[in-house]
């Protein structure tokens, strides 16, 4: 059984964009700046969720209380809701 946990979109936007560099974000978005002169640029939030690869539990909704609230919960099981 695999377990999926609940992440609210703004919870995460407003977390990635203030607990990563602007170096980070910049390699993210640089792509798909490159890519805008020749067709449509289009990324989501779901995107940038596979790019940071783990989020901290205490973002997560319907995490257990009484499992670790720093625990990195690898994006496989977070659903951006």
């Amino acid at each position: 059984m695999i377990v999926s946990y609940n992440l609210r979109k703004q919870i995460f936007f407003n977390w990635y964009f203030q607990n990563q560099t602007k170096e980070q974000i910049a390699i993210f978005i640089s792509p798909y700046l490159m890519s805008i002169v020749s067709k449509d640029v289009n990324f989501s939030l779901h995107d940038l969720l596979e790019d940071v690869k783990t989020v901290p539990s205490y973002l997560l909704e319907d995490y257990p209380t009484s499992s670790k609230p720093n625990k990195e919960i690898e994006v496989k099981f977070v659903k951006l809701v």
